[in-house]
C-alpha cells in the first residue's frame, strides 16, 4: 500500500506541475507594417480582437525583426541567434544580382540540425507542438532540402509548412490551397480560415497537457487578395476615408488583415471556452515590417530597407497574472529574445550556448521598467534587396547604419529624430566613430560573412542596382518623358515603355490609386492606348489625357475590377499628357509591363 500511495502522490505531483507551465501560442505575421493594426496607430484597419490583446497585454513599442526580411528573423526566433551568426542572412533562396558591385557571400539557407531549436527546448519541458502555417526555412534545391521540414527543427505537427515565402498553391490564398497536410477544402474557402480551423481542433486534442502552438502566417504577404465581400467593404470605407492617407489604404489589404484579426479571435475564443486562456501565454509579432512606408506607422522605410520600417514591428505579450493590461515597454528587444523568455516561462533551464544572442523577457513582463542592463542591437544584412548591402547597430537611442557598397555610414538619434530624416555622421563624428567600431568588432565576433568586390561588375549595364532611395522625377524617353506616382527600386517608369517584356514599372508599395504618365512634349492626335499590364490580376483603372497636367479628362474607365492583362482601348483625342490611374488591385503592387498611346505614323 505504501508502494502504491507513493507512486500515486509522484503521479499528481507531476500532473500538479504539467498544469502549472502555461500553454504557449505565438503569433507571428508575415510583412505585418508596425502602424497595420489599430492599436499600433491604423484606423483604416478594424483589428478589434488584437487591439483586445494589447489592452489585455504588454505592449512592446521598440520591437525589432533580426532582420529586415523573413527567412533569418524566422530562424532567429527558433534559435536564439542573430541571423550573422548563423549565416542564415537573406531570404531563401534570395536575389542573384550578377551586376552588382559586390558579390554576395556563400550563405546559408538552412537552419542546422544540430541546433536545438525553440520547439525541442520547450519538448523537453513537457510541451507538445503544432506548427501553422509559412516555414520557408527549407534550401530551395540542395540535396538536404527533404531533412528541413519543420518536423525535423522540433515540431510534433506540420500544417502547411513548405519552402515557399508566400501562397503559390492553385488558388493562391483560396482553395485549392497545395500545401501539406491541410485540406484543400471547398471552391472559396479561404487559407487563413483554413489555418485557423487547423489551429483550434490542435488546442482542443491537447487542451490536457502543455502545448506550444506556433501560427505562423501566410497572410499578410502578397498576393494581397481577400473575399469580395470583405474587399467592398473597404472599398466603400476608403471613398470616406480623409485624403492625404497618412497610413496604408488598400481595401484588399484590409479584408486580409481583418481575416487576420478574426483568426486571432477564434483562438482567443477557443482558449476561454476550455478554460485555458488564464494558463496560455500570447506573443504577438512579425518577421519584417510593411512592404510599404505607409504601413510603418510614421517611420522611414519598409521591409528589404536599413532603415526603422523595415525592422520595427508591432509585438504584444499577454502572460495572465503577469503582464499588466494596457502596459507599455519602451525598452528595445529583437526576435532572438523570444526563445530565452519562452523557455524562462516554460520553467526550462536556460541553455545560453544556444540563445547565445537573447535575453529573457521576463524582468520586463514583470515590470516594463525593469532595470534592462542591454543597450546594443545589431543587423547584419549583406545582400541585395530593395537596399543595398548593410549593417546596423542600435545602441541607447543612436543608431549606425554602414552601406557596404562604398562605406557610407547614416547615424540618427532615434529619440529627437524617430524617423531618421537627418544623418547626423557628419556632426557626431566621435558617436560615429565609437559605433562603427563596435559594429565592426561584433561582426568580427560573430564571424558575420561580408560580401566582395565583384570583379565582372560593369556599372555601364542598364541593369546596375539603383539606389534603395529612388526618384520619381520625370524620365526623358524616345516615347516622351515619362513619370509616376512611386516606383520601386529597379522597376522605373521608363522600364514600361522600353519594348523589353522581362522589364517593368511597378509602384513602390500596395497602395492604391497609383499612376503613370507620358508628356509626348506637344498636342498630339491620340487614337487609342495599348497597355500590357505584369500580372493577370482584377484591376480597375481609369485613363486620362491632359494639355497642362493639371486639368484631366477621363478618356476610359474599366467598370469594375475586371481580370486582365492585355489592354487596347480606342479613343479619339488632341492631347499632349496620358495617364493611366490604376485605383484598385487585388493581388500585388499596381505594375505595368509596357504600353503606349497609339499615335499617328510620324
Amino acid at each position: 500500500m505504501k508502494i502504491k500511495s507513493v507512486l500515486l502522490l509522484l503521479f499528481l505531483m507531476g500532473t500538479t506541475q504539467a498544469a502549472q507551465k502555461p500553454n504557449i501560442v505565438f503569433f507571428l505575421v508575415d510583412d505585418l507594417g508596425l502602424g497595420d493594426v489599430g492599436c499600433f496607430g491604423s484606423q483604416f484597419h478594424e483589428t478589434p480582437n488584437i487591439d483586445r490583446l494589447c489592452s489585455d497585454g504588454l505592449k512592446f513599442s521598440q520591437a525589432y525583426s533580426a532582420c529586415t526580411v523573413c527567412s533569418p528573423s524566422r530562424a532567429a526566433i527558433l534559435l536564439g541567434k542573430y541571423p550573422a551568426r548563423t549565416n542564415l542572412t537573406d531570404w531563401i533562396a534570395g536575389h542573384r544580382r550578377r551586376n552588382a558591385p559586390l558579390q554576395i557571400p556563400d550563405w546559408n539557407m538552412r537552419m542546422g540540425l544540430a541546433e536545438t531549436t525553440l520547439p525541442e527546448a520547450l519538448k523537453s519541458e513537457g510541451y507538445r507542438s503544432q506548427f501553422v502555417g509559412k516555414w520557408h526555412l527549407m534550401p530551395i534545391g540542395a540535396e538536404d532540402f527533404e531533412q528541413h521540414y519543420p518536423t525535423s527543427h522540433g515540431f510534433d505537427q506540420n500544417i502547411a509548412g513548405r519552402e515557399w515565402g508566400q501562397p503559390k498553391g492553385p488558388g493562391k490564398y483560396f482553395s485549392p490551397f497545395g500545401m501539406p497536410n491541410l485540406d484543400d477544402g471547398n471552391k472559396g474557402d479561404f487559407l487563413t480560415d483554413a489555418l485557423t480551423d487547423q489551429a483550434v481542433e490542435f488546442i482542443e486534442a491537447n487542451q490536457s497537457d502543455p502545448f506550444f502552438l506556433y501560427f505562423s502566417y501566410y497572410t499578410v504577404h502578397g498576393p494581397i487578395m481577400a473575399p469580395p465581400d470583405l474587399v467592398q467593404k473597404y472599398r466603400e470605407k476608403a471613398l470616406k476615408f480623409p485624403k492625404p492617407h497618412t497610413e496604408r489604404v488598400n481595401p484588399s489589404f484590409a479584408a486580409m488583415t481583418e481575416l487576420l484579426d478574426r483568426s486571432v479571435g477564434r483562438v482567443r475564443s477557443k482558449l476561454e471556452e476550455l478554460g485555458l486562456s488564464d494558463n496560455t501565454v500570447i506573443v504577438f509579432t512579425s518577421d519584417n515590417g510593411g512592404t510599404s512606408e505607409l504601413a510603418s506607422a510614421g517611420l522611414r522605410g519598409a521591409k528589404a530597407l536599413a532603415y526603422e520600417g523595415g525592422t520595427r514591428v508591432s509585438t504584444i505579450v499577454h502572460w495572465p497574472g503577469v503582464t499588466r493590461p494596457g502596459s507599455e515597454c519602451t525598452v528595445p528587444i529583437i526576435g532572438n529574445d523570444f526563445y530565452p523568455t519562452l523557455l524562462e516561462m516554460s520553467g526550462g533551464k536556460p541553455m545560453p550556448q544556444q540563445h547565445v544572442d537573447g535575453l529573457s523577457l521576463v524582468p520586463l513582463l514583470q515590470n516594463p521598467n525593469a532595470p534592462w542592463s542591454r543597450d546594443e542591437l545589431y543587423w547584419h544584412y549583406p545582400h541585395y534587396h530593395r537596399t543595398k548591402p548593410y549593417g546596423a547597430i542600435r545602441k541607447g537611442h543612436w543608431k549606425l547604419i554602414e552601406f557596404f557598397e562604398n562605406n557610407a555610414i547614416e547615424l540618427y538619434n532615434l529619440e529627437a529624430d524617430p524617423a531618421e530624416r537627418t544623418n547626423l555622421a557628419a556632426t557626431e563624428e566621435i558617436i560615429a566613430s565609437d559605433l562603427l567600431k563596435r559594429l565592426q568588432q561584433w561582426r568580427s565576433s560573430v564571424e558575420a560573412q561580408m560580401p566582395t568586390h565583384n570583379p565582372a561588375y560593369d556599372p555601364q549595364n542598364r541593369g546596375k542596382p539603383r539606389s534603395a532611395s529612388v526618384s520619381d522625377q520625370p524620365i526623358s524617353t524616345p516615347h516622351g518623358t515619362i513619370s509616376a506616382s512611386s516606383h520601386q527600386s529597379g522597376n522605373p517608369p521608363h522600364h514600361s515603355v522600353d519594348g523589353v517584356r522581362i522589364t517593368r514599372w511597378a509602384a513602390s508599395n500596395g497602395t492604391v490609386p497609383q499612376w503613370i504618365q507620358l508628356d509626348l512634349g506637344k498636342q498630339r492626335p491620340i487614337s487609342g492606348i495599348e497597355i500590357r499590364f505584369k500580372n493577370r490580376t482584377k484591376i480597375h483603372y481609369a485613363v486620362s489625357v491632359s494639355n497642362n497636367a493639371r486639368e484631366w479628362q477621363i478618356v476610359h474607365e474599366s467598370k469594375k475590377p475586371t481580370e486582365i492583362q492585355d489592354e487596347k482601348v480606342s479613343f479619339s483625342q488632341n492631347a499632349r499628357f496620358v495617364r493611366i490611374t490604376i485605383n484598385e488591385v487585388e493581388s500585388g503592387w499596381a505594375t505595368i509591363e509596357d504600353w503606349k498611346p497609339i499615335l499617328p505614323a510620324s
